[in-house]
């Protein structure tokens, strides 16, 4: 998502690039790969039986990835390949350090698809994931590892207090990837968030880069998304230094710095009953959708809780462990046997969530919605690093380059769900 704030030139995009190693489109295939299917294929193997083969092509020169018991056998040429993806070899390393999702290269014209589908391609995304990081696929397995310290099953719909052990907090979140902390703000406090953002809401216009909007079935534009609300508000900027956000930061068990002038800043997301267009109902996703898990992960999403949450109103739903897997793109019904979790909450709770968890924001049920969630996000002290204020990786993803600027003209919310 598009912050508004423009960098021509792309340079600390670039910077980012360069900080990862470079993949030789050549030696990869015909060296590393080998060896990385011997190490790893196991990882793999099951999850590609049935996967149409894919092909990759680079300038003048092709291979195809074709499922097998060791895992992965790669052929010279694309004559078995259903699907073929025509890329750079910048971008192919991109892809492989996951600085650049399949996503995030067909949004920013930095990959074609010459055969095939770019679901042939989503297809083979966790395997390669899992191939280059060591991580494995998430699936059904994942409820044997959601255990606390005793290896007794978590409760996934526990609620804790902000007070709570901070071992027991820290545990809970490593294996499930989310955290509902009850009662964090009080109803005073609450009311004097909400008529902050009701104020910038008024304030606010279709026009403005850093919000998203939606149309509901009536054909009204609504506001889904505000962000960079500290310059509407000197609470809101305050609040990101509130203590019991730190303490949030804490239970993620790392050192992280919220990104009140970055990363979209503080932002409020607002459902709407009977949206038909635009982001105003999220999808299962993980935050860094578009790419950049490197450079902005440890991630975690703090959101104040500023009206119930539940069907009706409209509500967070979080696969449970998700984030420490490579995982495949989902649909609203495809979980099934996997353990997704719906958190109900009330005004003053607090969720927090890992980006790389996959979660949903569906429809309300309702048709009376109007559910706020005001949220501040906390990385890595890399993160601030390699993106300056007022940017947000995806800022760089659209704005490199000069053959990628009419695909930035033409960048709409609907293209993303980060």
């Amino acid at each position: 998502m598009r912050s508004g704030a423009v960098d021509a030139g792309g340079a600390w995009a670039a910077k980012i690039a360069g900080s990862f190693e470079p993949y030789s489109f050549v030696e990869f295939h015909r060296q590393l790969l080998p060896a990385l299917v011997e190490q790893r294929g196991h990882l793999v193997a099951g999850d590609l039986v049935g996967a149409p083969p894919l092909g990759f092509r680079c300038g003048e020169t092709t291979f195809t990835w074709i499922g097998s018991e060791q895992g992965v056998v790669v052929r010279e040429g694309d004559v078995d390949a259903v699907t073929l993806i025509e890329l750079s070899e910048q971008a192919f390393s991109d892809f492989l350090h996951e600085l650049l999702t399949v996503r995030g290269a067909d949004s920013t014209g930095r990959a074609r698809v010459v055969r095939g589908d770019l679901a042939g391609w989503q297809r083979w995304e966790p395997a390669i994931q899992s191939l280059c990081s060591g991580r494995e696929i998430y699936g059904p397995g994942v409820r044997q590892t959601l255990v606390d310290s005793t290896g007794a099953p978590l409760d996934l719909h526990r609620g804790f207090l902000l007070d709570d052990d901070l071992d027991e907090m820290r545990h809970f979140f490593d294996r499930a990837g989310y955290l509902h902390l009850k009662g964090v703000f009080s109803p005073q406090e609450v009311a004097q968030y909400g008529a902050a953002i009701e104020s910038a809401r008024q304030r606010t216009t279709r026009d403005d880069p850093t919000t998203w909007w939606s149309v509901t079935a009536d054909g009204e534009d609504v506001v889904t998304r505000m962000n960079y609300l500290g310059r509407h508000s000197s609470l809101l900027a305050a609040l990101a230094h509130d203590p019991r956000l730190e303490r949030c930061a804490q239970i993620a068990g790392r050192e992280l710095r919220v990104c009140d002038d970055r990363l979209d800043g503080p932002m409020v997301f607002i459902k709407n009953s009977n949206v038909v267009k635009g982001n105003g109902n999220l999808g299962w996703h993980i935050d860094p959708a578009l790419g950049g898990g490197p450079v902005i992960c440890p991630f975690i999403q703090v959101g104040i809780q500023l009206d119930h949450a539940n069907p009706v109103n409209g509500q967070l739903l979080v696969l449970a462990g998700s984030h420490r897997y490579t995982k495949h793109a989902l649909g609203w019904g495809d979980e099934k046997d996997l353990p997704a979790v719906a958190l109900v909450t009330d005004p003053g709770d607090i969720t927090i969530h890992d980006a790389y968890a996959l979660h949903t924001t569906p429809p309300p049920t309702g048709d009376a919605a109007g559910r706020r969630v005001l949220y501040y996000k906390f990385a890595e002290q890399k993160t601030f690093n390699w993106i300056p204020a007022g940017y947000h990786y995806n800022d760089g993803l659209f704005q490199t380059g000069a053959q990628y600027q009419a695909v930035t003209d033409a960048y709409t919310p609907e293209d993303a769900s980060t």
